[in-house]
């Protein structure tokens, strides 16, 4: 659960990898006077994880130089671990039933499964966006309300809707608090409030190419699609246009290299 300690500050736990929608929550949170518990999930198949770790490590040194906020060290946990140590069946089987019909991204396994082990509150980075999965499985499958009486406002969570539980299952321990906000509104707010310099320091590319966006992989799509494509190189932009035949070759190279290794 969230708490409050014994000098009355509320703590809140952050699900955050440097991205951009995490960045710009961590930088809300830390107007105000508490505690913040960044929790990041490493995945070893990420090219992009030493990266992402470098701008946490950036951000948070001038977070802690600039707002009263108190920012403790991040919390890592490895997505294996979780996978071998958390397990639920019924959080497992609610995954794979959204991931088939709605396309799910694999880290909410992970983060369902975590929150559920630790009995913990964590607050989750999911914006508003066209075709959103997370928005589209919650709007179909749950019911998503403001959390009342809670000591930050705008924050909303999943309940069950009727006897249907797939979403309330994976998404019942996270806490939404800008899932009625866009990028672009976020860009704004951070342009409003002078945050900019942060935000333009966190990453998004799974699969970087000497160190910038590679204009492929998920992440660059949704930046090229929500306004957001002022952050990817021109090189990443060309190879944008070209990603579904670079993906499909990717595929046949991985199959490839897989059939090696088994003869």
């Amino acid at each position: 659960m969230e708490s409050q300690n014994q000098n009355t500050r509320h703590s809140v736990t952050l699900l955050w990898s440097g991205g951009w929608d995490g960045t710009f929550r961590l930088l809300q949170l830390c107007q105000n006077d508490i505690t913040i518990q960044p929790v990041y999930v490493t995945d070893s198949d990420r090219s992009s994880t030493e990266i992402e770790k470098q701008r946490i490590d950036e951000i948070l040194k001038i977070c802690r130089e600039r707002f009263p906020a108190e920012i403790r060290d991040v919390t890592f946990y490895d997505k294996n671990w979780i996978l071998e140590t958390c397990k639920d069946e019924q959080i497992s089987s609610s995954f794979r039933h959204l991931r088939k019909t709605y396309n799910l991204g694999s880290q909410y396994e992970w983060f369902a499964l975590l929150t559920r082990y630790l009995d913990q509150k964590m607050e989750c980075g999911v914006v508003h966006q066209y075709h959103g999965k997370v928005e589209e499985a919650i709007d179909h499958e749950g019911t998503m309300e403001l959390i009342q009486g809670d000591f930050l406002p705008g924050r909303y969570h999943v309940l069950p809707k009727e006897d249907q539980t797939s979403a309330y299952d994976v998404f019942g321990n996270l806490i939404f608090p800008i899932i009625r906000l866009t990028k672009k509104d976020e860009e704004n707010i951070a342009r409003d409030n002078g945050w900019m310099d942060i935000m333009n320091l966190s990453w998004f590319c799974h699969t970087p190419i000497h160190g910038e966006p590679c204009g492929v992989c998920g992440p660059c799509e949704d930046a090229m699609n929500t306004g957001m494509e002022w952050r990817l190189p021109a090189a990443a932009k060309r190879r944008y246009k070209y990603r579904k035949l670079i993906r499909f070759c990717k595929r046949i190279k991985n199959r490839i290299l897989r059939t090696r290794k088994t003869v």
